[in-house]
This record gives structure tokens, C-alpha cells and sequence, in this order.
């Protein structure tokens, strides 16, 4: 008979999990779900886990699960016999195929099973018999991420709790506002599920955009991943504070500031975190030690239980180099996409655009984007202190597509609404008499 369970495997895979290695954890943890686990302590153990992330954000240890005072005695004591044998993402997922295996021949052996009985009866429906076995064929076929790709109408539906879901249920949830007035006012924001794709031409602020779409996010309570893969953590995070302070980020970067500006940059970083908390948001910048390809940026940030990842940018990730590039970041779009929309939340990647406007490399970006947003930022922009810069939206599956006018404030990472009939905004005032009362604000 074959082997429908390895406790070794599933020990495997709840160590793996709680690896301090990001991807590692990632890959474990997003590979499975509770019907890859047979006993009830390894089932305990893997909710056990699920809890930790969702309440902290954060990649639980071996020995935080240990302590965990809901976690049973034999639970405990289950998990204790387990090792850390996997050391790599590879290991990981090979881990979680084998597991997956036991899963399946599981499955097999619980539907032959039902099958025995249902053919014991004096009366047999062939019809539902079929029908409920091609079901469980195809649940066990799955994997994980497609178990609940099938809807069906008519035959077989399994619609109705859908159906009203879009009709009753609470919209809101699935539509995560980006921060661009003119484009919430039209849409609401982004949906869930979507890839969606910022290009701007060089120095045109891609980054800035994106930084203050996740802070704004984050304001409202979303959890927010950003990946800077050309900016150091001391770079994103002087964008930040300079966002938050209104403050410009070179002077921040290099702290030529005063005592009296570190004090109200201080103060308001502060209640920004605050504010974020209270909300249940977090903004989390994940700083890659060595390349990675798309799918390990993203096995990576999967145990942040996250509603954005924006990935700062594509060009920039392992794999998309070379004379296949445009193959390679249209694979790497697609993948993004298809997680997005396995995982629920919105994925953001910057891209690079040409003088024309045009998505450089990979066309496939904008194919597989949801929504796509594009600009160029004159020379003559740049160097005000607020721009004006029209973005276009070649591609905005779920809303309509109109260009849009927003202000950036570039020495302080900022973006604002502006009026498509006012487009000669005034500049920052830097006088000494200002600067007297922000250092005065410092002390409110």
C-alpha cells in the first residue's frame, strides 16, 4: 500500500516556515495550505504560525512558535522533533512538492474510499457520483494556489455566495486607493488582484510616486511592502522623512539640518508611525542582500501578509538581463500578475519609458497590467519646486482611462492634486521667516 503520510515531511515544511531566511519562509509558506498536514499537531502547529504572521507581521521564529501559550502540549512536543534541513528556496520547494505528493496520494486513498461506499449502496446516482468524484480529482490535483481557481454556472455551480458577494458585499475591501486625487475620484483606487505598472522616463520621479503611494496607503491602514533595488535603506528611508516632514531630502540625507528641524522631523515621523498603527497599516521597505529574480522577491514578502508589494524596479531584478530581455521581464510581469491575483493583493512594478512614452524592452508589461500609468517630467518641471506633470493610462482595465494632472514636490518626495485649470503653482517658501516657524512648529 502506498504511504499516505510522512511526519517527517510535514515537520520539514512547518521548520522551513519559521526559517529566519525571508525566501526560504516565503516559499514554504505560500506553497501550502491546512490540507498539506495529516496530524492534528502538525495542523496546530501550521495555524499556530498562520496567527503569528497575520498579528505581527513578522517571520516567527523555531522557539517564539515553542512559546506560543495557545500551542498545545503535544503540539510542543511534535514540534520539537522536527530540524532545520532546508537551507535554500530550492530546498524549499522541493520540500513542499513532496509534501504536496503525500497530499494527493492521501486524497486518492480518501476517494477511493467514498467510492467503495457509495457502490455499496442498493441504489446508486452515477450522475452525483461522477460529478462529486471529477470535483476531488481536481481538488487533489491542485496545488495549493489553484484549488479555487473553477467557478461554475449551472452544472456544478458554485456561484451563488460569488454572485452576492459582488452585489452585497462591501466593495471597499477590494479597491486600495493609490493616493493620485484624480484617479481615486474616478475609481475608487486600485483593485485587488492587479499588476499594475508605473514608467516614467529617467529622473522623471518613479520612485517618488511610488513611495508616496505606499506611505499614503499605509495611512489608511493597508500593509505595504516596498522593494528598492537601486536605493540603499538610508536613501528610501530619508525619502520618507522627507515626505512626512515636508523637509528637503538631500539636507536630510546628509543632515545638514538644524537641532530645531531634527526635532519637528523627529516629532512628526512620530505621529506619522503612530497614526499608521492605529490604523493596522505598516510600511515595510525589504532591502534584498544579493539579486533575486521576481518569484523570489515575492516568495520573500509573502510571510508580510501584505496588500501592496511595489517592486522599484524590474530592469533591476536577477534574470531580466541579456538578448532575451524582452522575454525575460515579459515572464517576469506575468508571474508578478498571476501572484497578484493568487494572493489578493496589488502588485506595483517601475519600469523604465522612453522620450515617446514608450515601455522600454517589454510591451508584455503593459499586457499584463491592470493598470498602467506613464509620464515624462520636462526638464523645465523638474527644476520647480512643484511640477506639473500629466501622467497617461494606457491601460486601465477597470476604470476609465484620462490623463491626469498631479503636482510634485521633488526635494520633499510629494505629490499633490492640482487643477487642470491652475498650472503655474507657486514655490515653496524657503525664507528665513519660514524656516523660524517650522523650527517653532518643533516645539508645538
Amino acid at each position: 500500500m502506498a504511504k499516505v503520510v510522512s511526519l517527517k515531511a510535514e515537520l520539514a515544511v512547518l521548520r522551513g516556515i519559521t526559517h529566519k531566511d525571508k525566501r526560504i519562509a516565503g516559499a514554504c509558506l505560500t506553497g501550502v495550505d491546512r490540507t498539506y498536514f495529516h496530524s492534528d499537531e502538525s495542523v496546530e502547529i501550521f495555524e499556530a504560525v498562520q496567527r503569528i504572521y497575520v498579528e505581527t507581521g513578522e517571520s516567527p521564529s523555531y522557539r517564539l512558535v515553542l512559546e506560543d501559550p495557545e500551542l498545545s502540549d503535544d503540539a510542543r512536543s511534535h514540534f520539537r522533533e522536527s530540524s532545520a534541513v532546508i537551507r535554500s528556496v530550492d530546498e524549499a520547494q522541493r520540500a513542499v512538492r513532496i509534501l504536496n505528493k503525500y497530499r494527493q496520494t492521501r486524497g486518492l486513498y480518501n476517494l477511493a474510499a467514498h467510492i467503495g461506499e457509495k457502490l455499496k449502496a442498493s441504489k446508486v446516482d452515477v450522475d452525483a457520483l461522477l460529478s462529486d468524484t471529477s470535483s476531488a480529482v481536481g481538488a487533489i490535483h491542485a496545488r495549493k494556489n489553484t484549488a479555487d481557481a473553477f467557478l461554475h454556472f449551472g452544472k456544478n455551480n458554485n456561484s451563488n455566495a460569488f454572485v452576492k458577494d459582488m452585489l452585497y458585499g462591501d466593495v471597499a475591501e477590494d479597491v486600495i486607493p493609490t493616493g493620485i486625487a484624480p484617479f481615486d475620484e474616478a475609481s475608487g483606487g486600485l483593485m485587488r488582484g492587479s499588476l499594475v505598472t508605473i514608467g516614467a522616463t529617467s529622473g522623471s520621479g518613479k520612485s517618488l510616486v511610488a513611495n508616496a503611494m505606499g506611505m499614503f496607503q499605509a495611512s489608511l491602514g493597508y500593509k505595504v511592502v516596498i522593494v528598492p533595488l537601486e536605493m540603499s535603506k538610508k536613501e528610501q528611508s530619508a525619502r520618507m522623512l522627507a515626505s512626512i516632514s515636508g523637509i528637503d531630502v538631500t539636507r536630510i540625507l546628509h543632515q545638514k539640518i538644524s537641532e530645531a528641524e531634527k526635532s519637528l522631523i523627529y516629532k512628526k515621523y512620530r505621529r506619522w508611525v503612530l497614526r499608521v498603527k492605529e490604523k493596522g497599516g505598516r510600511y515595510t521597505t525589504f532591502k534584498p542582500q544579493e539579486d533575486m529574480t521576481m518569484e523570489e522577491v515575492l516568495a520573500s514578502v509573502n510571510a508580510y501578509d501584505c496588500d501592496v508589494v511595489i517592486v522599484d524596479y524590474i530592469s533591476l531584478l536577477k534574470g531580466v538581463d541579456g538578448d532575451d530581455q524582452w522575454r525575460a521581464l515579459g515572464a517576469a510581469a506575468r508571474y508578478a500578475k498571476i501572484n497578484a491575483e493568487n494572493t489578493g493583493r496589488v502588485n506595483v512594478i517601475l519600469c523604465q519609458v522612453s522620450e515617446e512614452l514608450k515601455i522600454r524592452y517589454a510591451r508584455a508589461l503593459s499586457e499584463h497590467s491592470t493598470n498602467s500609468f506613464i509620464w515624462h517630467a520636462p526638464k523645465a518641471e523638474r527644476e520647480r519646486e512643484i511640477g506639473v506633470i500629466t501622467m497617461e493610462q494606457p491601460k486601465s482595465r477597470n476604470s476609465r482611462s484620462f490623463p491626469l494632472k498631479v503636482g510634485f514636490k521633488w526635494h520633499t518626495m510629494q505629490i499633490v492634486p492640482v487643477s487642470t485649470e491652475d498650472e503655474s503653482l507657486g514655490t515653496v517658501d524657503r525664507s528665513k521667516k519660514n524656516m523660524k516657524n517650522l523650527a517653532a512648529e518643533a516645539d508645538v
